[in-house]
């Protein structure tokens, strides 16, 4: 298994590469907040009009496919309903492992994810392990890229090899007399920048609710 670890910058997510993206949504997160509301920030506040119109919510089980678009520079955006913030560490815990099944039985193996900021990196890593077995790899963002490194060594002692790496993104130091760029997205009622004129004009299909595939029948098998 092959866990990156970026810090949580936008910078970090134009640089990482990885097939799906995994945003996990709370329902009582409004505006979006973390890699999510980055991810809003860069879409134009998309994620924020799924929000208004009721095809997000965050409940609990969501599950939600659509495309990222031409602005990131991932072929699938998953978005995951965690449920409430008053839900207790262990519950949150079994929302982000039954997310990441669900990311395994759409055959996703290459994915880039944030943990919910009220997961601690022991237990995030901890699911991280349990669920990305095998020749997987997640490209993990976060405040405090070395806080899960540390939390991965720990787990990884006595365990088979787990191959990590630390990737650190220098951000570039901004004009003098210029403001930083905004690290989360604008507030659900903000309205989106207009599009610039290099921008690609491709459209973007409508999000898609996934639902597992039914076991196949055995159709070669005798009827008595």
């Amino acid at each position: 298994m092959d866990l990156t670890f970026f810090p949580l910058t936008l910078e970090a997510i134009d640089q990482a590469a990885a097939e799906s993206l995994c945003l996990f949504v709370g329902k009582d997160e409004r505006p979006l907040t973390g890699l999510a509301g980055l991810v809003d920030w860069r879409l134009l506040a998309r994620l924020s009009r799924l929000l208004r119109a009721g095809q997000i919510t965050g409940d609990t089980g969501e599950a939600v496919l659509t495309s990222p678009g031409a602005r990131l520079g991932f072929r699938k955006m998953f978005l995951f309903g965690i449920g409430a913030a008053d839900q207790s560490e262990h519950e949150l815990q079994l929302r982000v492992s039954e997310s990441l099944r669900k990311l395994s039985q759409a055959g996703v193996r290459d994915t880039a994810l944030q943990l919910p900021a009220r997961l601690s990196p022991e237990a995030g890593v901890r699911t991280l392990l349990d669920e990305m077995q095998g020749s997987g790899r997640a490209v993990v963002f976060a405040p405090e890229p070395q806080r899960m490194v540390a939390a991965l060594s720990k787990m990884a002692r006595g365990q088979a090899r787990i191959e990590q790496r630390t990737v650190k993104v220098a951000s570039p130091q901004p004009a003098a007399g210029s403001a930083p760029e905004p690290p989360i997205a604008p507030p659900v009622e903000s309205r989106p920048a207009p599009p610039q004129p290099g921008d690609r004009k491709t459209a973007v299909p409508p999000p898609q609710r996934y639902v597992p595939m039914p076991a196949k029948q055995n159709v070669f098998k005798k009827k008595k």
